[in-house]
Formats: structure tokens, sequence, C-alpha cells
């Protein structure tokens, strides 16, 4: 029987697959390469070592027979192809090997490939629109600058990519002169963009306009222009999603006895009922005189909020008639005044 532990030689078990198996292997090999460890005795013979147990469990004939009699017999050249003439797996095929998954494209670098097409670069810019602009929607022309042609990068030759040697290992990496585009702007263009506005839009909205960015690369589509919105305040309304607020001074009488008062809408003047014995701070709804949702038919409401304005000074004749409405208040047996003094009054008691 064999003396060797293969298993134990290359740090996998007799349940280990054949590619975990490959992938212990390898590993091990790439680390003992006499081309890595130059007159060095003690790798040299753990390479051999390492092959060793290859040729044996990297065979399912042989594995089979070494794990029933605990030997594989005759055993000849290095198994798995890929193989110098000499009979040492050459180390650039095992970094391959073992890389390989790891590289773009599988083998063929893009640099040794027709040029990569790169979508141009997308550009922003920013519209400032007036409040009624906003809810209405309009029409904006917005001055751009984007890139019309290109020259190729001297340090990547256009690949968009660097290769670089790192030990024994060769290493691709993003071009740092042109940042992976392969590309640098060589001119470009002015140019007046009109923006449809839609009705509905508010701060923070963005638009997108196709195909009016940089131009593409190597032939590549062009990129996008992207606007965001936004709003100047309204003098008068305030804002909250498709809803619109305001507030509407009141006189006392107006509060007491109700009426009709005339409101802005973002329509134009509308007439307001008020009911009388409304309260300060109340709230009025007013059904779909809001703003149009951006992504729908539907519009918000108006909400007009009651302030009632105490005046600061009166005429003769106005305190007058004030305090005969309070005589005439304090007759009345319910009232909100005469059940405050009654609640005071037992308090005290």
């Amino acid at each position: 029987m064999s003396s060797k532990d293969y298993y134990s030689v290359l740090g996998v078990n007799k349940s280990s697959s054949e590619d975990e198996i490959k992938k212990a292997y390898k590993k091990l090999a790439l680390k003992y390469h006499p081309d890595r460890n130059k007159n060095d005795k003690k790798a040299e013979e753990k390479f051999k070592e390492i092959n060793e147990a290859y040729q044996v469990l990297g065979d399912s004939e042989r594995k089979n027979q070494y794990d029933t009699f605990g030997t594989a017999g005759p055993q000849g050249g290095f198994p798995g192809g890929g193989f110098s003439g000499s009979g040492i797996p050459d180390i650039e095929d095992l970094i391959n090997d073992f890389f390989g998954q790891g590289r773009r494209g599988g083998g063929r670098s893009r640099s040794s490939s027709e040029p990569t097409r790169y979508k141009g670069r997308d550009l922003r810019y920013e519209v400032v629109l007036d409040f009624n602009e906003a809810v209405i929607g309009t029409k904006k022309n917005v001055a751009i600058r984007r890139a019309k042609t290109y020259k190729t990068c001297n340090a990547c030759n256009g690949a968009g990519e660097v290769n670089y040697s790192q030990g024994f290992f060769s290493v691709s990496r993003s071009c740092g002169s042109c940042g992976g585009a392969g590309a640098f702007s060589e001119s470009t263009e002015n140019k007046n963009v009109e923006v449809k506005i839609p009705p509905g839009v508010d701060n923070g909205t963005r638009l997108r306009v196709r195909s009016e960015g940089d131009a593409g690369i190597n032939g590549g589509p062009s990129g996008d222009l992207y606007v965001d919105i936004l709003v100047k305040d309204h003098p008068f309304f305030k804002r909250e999603e498709e809803n619109i607020m305001c507030e509407v001074p009141i006189s006392i009488p107006q509060a007491v006895l109700g009426g009709k008062i005339d409101i802005p809408t973002l329509e134009g003047k509308s007439e307001l009922k008020i009911p009388p014995g409304v309260q300060p701070g109340q709230m009025m709804r007013l059904k779909g005189k809001g703003i149009k949702s951006l992504n729908s038919n539907s519009h918000g409401d108006l909400y007009v909020k009651l302030e009632l304005v105490i005046p600061k000074t009166v005429s003769s004749k106005q305190k007058k008639l004030m305090q005969d409405f309070q005589k005439e208040v304090d007759k009345e047996a319910k009232n909100p005044f005469s059940e405050y003094l009654g609640k005071i009054k037992d308090f005290f008691n």
C-alpha cells in the first residue's frame, strides 16, 4: 500500500468532487511551481508530491483503485493536458486556467478586439419655473453644451483598459487617463433644446429628453438630457402634492352671519359660500380646484383656511353695536360665554 495520503497532500477528502480536487491542485501547483521558487529544494519536492497526488486523484480509475487498494498502480505522465514537454505544468497555463473565469471576455482581451461602443455621457441641467408654469405646463428652451466628436486615448489606444504585471500575473484595469471610455472629447457644440414641461411638475421633478446628451463613442448611442425642475414660491398659495392651500381673512359679522366672499383660485376668481357660525381657522374645501396630477387626469383640491380678523380700533358707532350685541348674547340661556362663567363659579364655590 502507498505510504502517502494523497488526500492530505492536496488538502481534500474522499467526498470531494472532481472540480474541488482539481481546484485544490491548481492552487498548490501555482504556489510551489519551480518558476516561482528558484533554487528552493523544499518547494521543488513539495511540487513533485502535489503532482504525484493529482496523477492519482485526478484520474477516476486510479482514484477508485487507490481508494480500494491503497495504490494506484504504475504512474505515467501528468494528467489533464496543458503541460509543457518537460512534464512540468506550464505556469502560464496554470495562471490562465486558474484565473480564466474571472477574466472578461473569456480569454480574448478587449485591446485585441474591436473598439467597444459606449453610450455618450448624460447631461443634467436645471430649469426654474414660476408657480403657474408648473401648474399648467409650458415649454422651455434649455441651452446645453455637449460633446460632438472624440479622439482616441493614447494611454490605452482606445481599449479603455491597460494591462500591467504583478509578479507572475497579468492584470487589467480601467484606464486612468480616459476613465475607461477609450477616448476624449475633441469638439463640442452649443444647442438649444426645447423641453416640454407637462402640467403638474413640482420641485425635484426630473424630465428626460432622449439622445440630447453627449455623442456616443465609437458609434455608440448618444446620452440623454435630464432636466431638474425648480419651482418658485407663490405669494398666496402653498402646495402639498396636488392640493393647494390659502388663507382668507373674514370679519366678525361674516363669521357670525355667514355670507359669500370672492377668493382666488388657479383658474381665476371664484365665489366661496361661508356658513353662519364658522370658527376661526376652519378649513373650507373646493373639490377639484387643485393641481392636475403629473401621472393622471385627476386634480387635487383647494383648501381655504378662514382667518378671523379682529379690528384693533373701532368707531364709537361700531363700539355701541358690539356692546348691544354682547348684551343680547348674555341674555341667552345657553351660550358659550354664560356656560363658561357658570363653570368658573362652580369651581370657586
